[in-house]
């Protein structure tokens, strides 16, 4: 087993490798996206009473926060490629918010799109290592 697996939440990924069995799943490295973590207001605001897009080049259903999280979920696709580039691996499992999953799964390359073979619809990104195993092992 030569697998990535990947949590995330909206504004917090961590990656994780197995290489050969469940018991050497390493944690290689974190992500974050503090943006997608402030308030629309916090990003939608260059100062006090004034606007950053007067223009409203937003779409109005998309607010300044989804925004963020779209974009973070682009970054994490664009990150997730470079690593398999880098250092190939043969599965992929995604575990995420619903919501967050969706956006993520829509922004994966092609070559990674196929390797997906688990997804879990559970934000753990505060799980550790070894919980984190044992909940995906025994997920069904």
């Amino acid at each position: 087993m030569n697998a990535m697996i990947v949590v995330a939440d909206a504004g917090h990924a961590r990656l994780f490798r197995i290489r050969q069995s469940w018991k050497d799943l390493v944690e290689q490295e974190a992500l974050i996206h503090s943006a997608s973590r402030l308030r629309d207001r916090q990003l939608a605001s260059d100062a006090a009473g004034r606007a950053r897009d007067p223009q409203s080049t937003l779409d109005p259903r998309t607010t300044a926060k989804e925004h963020e999280e779209h974009t973070f979920a682009k970054e994490l696709g664009r990150h997730l490629k470079h690593c398999h580039s880098a250092n190939p691996f043969d599965e992929l499992i995604l575990v995420a918010s619903p919501r967050f999953l969706g956006m993520l799964r829509a922004e994966l390359p092609a070559p990674l799109d196929r390797l997906e073979s688990r997804t879990i619809q559970k934000d753990l990104i505060h799980m550790d290592g070894e919980e984190l195993a044992e909940y995906i092992r025994n997920y069904r």
